[in-house]
């Protein structure tokens, strides 16, 4: 189980195991090179911890436990957990500025303990099959285990193919769970349970103007770019030209005495090349800049990778280039620092101005178009106009947003019985929609009075955790490289959404508040360009051939038990003639197809 994480810790290794616990730890050395293996105990060897990730406050978290009279052997992050929890308890979580996987053993109350960080950075899996409890960073050590069975979620089936990701608590695997973010859970005495350690407090309301909300958001930023800066290994900064990673690799060049390295990647295609702007920044902050251009082929060539490496189907494309951009920087550094979080904290996403947007066209067209939509008129053509607007006006802000969030709408339930084999839709079960998308829209309760805020936190609470981070945490790991997010010191987190979303996003801007905080650091040219993404051209390489030699993995003799193959053939006409962009199902497809060679599903 351990060493199918050689990957998340090249450096090290260590095992403790007694009467009732085995546990297992791969390190890769960031903070004490010398004296940080793990597992770690206490000084009596009562209390043991294995830890993934940091923890960037730790040196304040020592002087603080110093004071109440501990002693440290170590200068690691690692132990001021163990200390924290043998002064704090189960409130040491609380205490913690940093991402993180935890399992503590605790001999003296025959207690396990875990934990995962608020944002959901770092991953934790975990099962239990009658009298044991498995658990691993990744789902590829829990399967390791003999015990653990491998049957498909038909849930996580039916939302993999609305989301392109599969959200916590659920897996792929039926019966094999991740830890929410921001919760722990205690194995004791024979139960089971989990509790949020922290949550986002939709009463929150900053006091301030915007000018000084600006000026403290300014604060904030700096001070969690410069306790992400604490390494002993070399470390860098992505550099994509977009404000994110602009404002966090020019905040690392003003704190820093030496020029930070920075990473980016080009593509041949110009209409996914950033690289000139992520140059004007380097020039300004004369960085030492390391420029990757990538071909088709070298994309091609680690696709199998990168798909089998998230050990469920994952559907986001832009793994890919994090991989490689990932792979190169580790040539470099150890440690990279990420722009990741601040479009969903500051309201950078396209869907945000759109809320705004369409609530002013819905108030314009309601006094016409209401009466009808309550009429139930039949303006059902996808291509009439008055057709999409009936629809949305009987929607909810929350059902727009997940309508265009869904590859398979406009009906998705039709279109999934269109795409999916009769024998696996019938296995989805129709409630399950219905139950999935309940779920969704409760995530928006708390914010119903601000529909802009209310994407905002499900983007936080699911978007963030389960695509975005997943990605960032299996694709840097892969290449046994560590990332740190400033933007998601939980600090910011809670500061962000004390604010009006209006100081994010207006009907003509994105991330205002963001922008004046960050302006002075940044050429104009990177201020007002247009959002970019982080993506590969998908679109144009299942269109021109490029993606031809994964055409079998789709239409192979497993995918047919679960597909309408003449559904997919479909899809592969429309979208080689361009009368219909099917990029993101066959992208999904294709993903699903590489995962179930190696899944191991017995039913």
């Amino acid at each position: 189980m351990r060493d199918t994480l050689v990957h998340r810790g090249p450096d090290d290794a260590g095992i403790y195991a007694d009467d009732r616990v085995g546990l297992a730890f791969r390190r890769l050395s960031i903070i004490d090179l010398a004296h940080g293996g793990q597992p770690m105990s206490d000084p009596s060897g009562m209390v043991w911890i294995v830890f993934n990730g940091e923890i960037y406050n730790y040196l304040e978290l020592r002087s603080d436990l110093e004071k109440k009279g501990c002693v440290f052997s170590t200068s690691s992050d690692t132990e001021t957990i163990v200390q924290g929890y043998l002064a704090y308890g189960l409130d040491v979580f609380r205490h913690l500025n940093g991402m993180f996987a935890i399992a503590i053993w605790d001999r003296r109350a025959n207690r396990l303990v875990l934990a995962r960080d608020r944002a959901g950075e770092k991953p934790l899996h975990f099962t239990h099959i009658g009298d044991e409890f498995i658990f691993g960073s990744e789902l590829k050590a829990v399967l390791q285990h003999p015990s653990v069975p491998r049957q498909l979620d038909w849930e996580a089936f039916r939302e993999y193919f609305s989301s392109n990701y599969i959200s916590a608590p659920r897996t792929i695997y039926r019966g094999i769970h991740k830890l929410l973010p921001g919760h722990y859970a205690v194995l004791e005495g024979g139960q089971f349970r989990q509790e949020p350690f922290w949550t986002l407090d939709p009463n929150q309301k900053y006091a301030g103007s915007y000018q000084e909300a600006a000026a403290e958001c300014r604060r904030m930023l700096e001070d969690a770019v410069r306790i992400r800066m604490r390494s002993d290994v070399p470390l860098g900064g992505f550099l994509s030209g977009g404000i994110d990673s602009s404002a966090v690799v020019s905040l690392m060049a003003s704190m820093s005495n030496r020029p930070v390295r920075s990473f980016t990647i080009t593509f041949g295609e110009s209409d996914f090349d950033e690289s000139r702007f992520a140059r004007l920044v380097a020039d300004r902050w004369h960085t030492d800049h390391v420029e990757i251009a990538l071909t088709p082929n070298e994309f091609l060539d680690h696709v199998q990778t990168v798909l089998g490496d998230f050990d469920e189907p994952f559907g986001d494309s832009s793994a890919l280039p994090t991989y490689l951009v990932s792979r190169v920087t580790r040539q470099h550094v150890t440690v990279a620092l990420s722009g990741d979080g601040a479009d969903e904290l500051f309201g950078g996403y396209w869907a945000y101005q759109s809320a705004l947007n369409m609530q002013a066209k819905l108030r314009r067209v309601e006094r016409w178009a209401r009466p009808l939509a309550g009429l139930g008129i039949p303006f059902t053509s996808r291509r009439s106009k008055v057709g999409r607007w009936l629809r949305l006006l009987r929607m909810s802000p929350e059902d727009r947003y997940l309508w265009g969030l869904d590859l398979f709408h406009p009906q998705p339930r039709a279109r999934l019985e269109e795409l999916f084999s009769p024998a696996a839709f019938a296995a989805t079960g129709a409630h399950m929609e219905a139950e999935a998308s309940a779920g969704q829209r409760n995530l928006f309760s708390r914010f119903l009075a601000d529909p802009v805020k209310g994407l905002q936190y499900r983007d936080v609470m699911r978007y963030l955790p389960d695509d975005i981070l997943a990605k960032v945490d299996r694709m840097s790991m892969l290449a046994s490289l560590e990332t740190r997010a400033p933007f998601l010191d939980h600090r910011l987190i809670e500061f962000a959404f004390s604010l009006p979303s209006e100081w994010h996003v207006t009907r003509d801007d994105t991330k205002r508040l963001l922008k004046s905080a960050i302006g002075d650091l940044l050429p104009p040219s990177i201020l007002t360009r247009s959002k970019m993404g982080f993506a590969v051209p998908v679109r144009h390489w299942f269109r021109s051939g490029v993606l031809h030699p994964f055409y079998e993995r789709i239409f192979s003799a497993p995918m047919a038990q679960y597909f309408r193959m003449d559904t997919i053939e479909q899809y592969v006409k429309q979208h080689k003639t361009g009368k219909v962009d099917h990029s993101g199902k066959l992208w999904q497809l294709l993903a699903f197809s590489l995962w179930l060679e190696q899944s191991g599903l017995s039913s």
